[in-house]
């Protein structure tokens, strides 16, 4: 596994060559479509492309305790060290209200000869011709590209993160009740409301630990429960 340092410097080495002016869905998911420029420092001319999708599901405000479980899917070690250790507390702190998830979609790799930087121009060329799709082009090393393409996402959220805050902000889903969210505090409600079976409560008591939330939520739970058990 990579040291803090190889992860930091290959975050560093990344660049980004297009940067979509469309920013991600506040209240819907998003589809980003991106493409990674490697060369293969063994070999002179030697590239790889790496394309595909990332899905960034609708912004939500979770908890911490929930969003560190879940904020990234599918990602390798490396991009995940990187999203924990490397990315500034400011950063994290703005994906805790948010809870992005990602997952890498439709992967395709390969094998060119060419020049990095010509190739990444030509895309993002490419690339604006159609303004209203997400889409990114990044160079970055070989054996850390998902690092690069986190570093990407990264900066698509920061410049996001304004437009979202602005939006969730006018609904009121910010307020915190008793330290909780108000939309945190309204989502399980709901699951609690349409809990019908132990299996569903089984589930929502899974989920209220996700959150941290359980011994905040334990008598109620524990009643759902008792009387769910009781007609099983």
């Amino acid at each position: 596994m990579s040291t803090y340092e190889d992860i930091w410097y290959a975050a560093r080495s990344t660049q980004v060559v297009y940067m979509p002016p469309k920013l991600l869905e506040t209240f819907g998911e998003s589809h980003v479509h991106y493409l990674v420029v490697s060369e293969d420092m063994d070999r002179p001319n030697a590239l790889k492309l790496r394309s595909g999708i990332v899905t960034a599901e609708r912004p939500r405000i979770v908890t911490p305790s929930y969003f560190r479980q879940r904020a990234v899917d599918n990602f390798g070690e490396d991009a995940q060290k990187y999203f924990d250790e490397v990315l500034s507390r400011e950063v994290n702190a703005r994906f805790l209200e948010y809870g992005l998830r990602f997952g890498k979609q439709e992967f395709h790799e390969e094998a060119v000869s060419g020049n990095a930087q010509e190739i990444a121009e030509q895309a993002a060329a490419d690339a604006q011709d159609d303004l209203e799709k997400l889409q990114g082009v990044i160079i970055g090393p070989d054996d850390a590209w998902e690092v690069s393409l986190m570093h990407f996402i990264t900066q698509l959220v920061q410049h996001s993160l304004p437009f979202h805050a602005r939006d969730i902000a006018r609904q009121g889903l910010f307020e915190l009740q008793n330290g909780v969210p108000r939309a945190v505090l309204a989502e399980l409600e709901g699951d609690f409301n349409r809990c019908t079976t132990l299996e569903e409560a089984r589930n929502l008591g899974a989920k209220l630990r996700e959150y941290g939330l359980f011994q905040q939520f334990e008598d109620r739970f524990y009643e759902l429960y008792r009387r769910l058990y009781g007609n099983a």
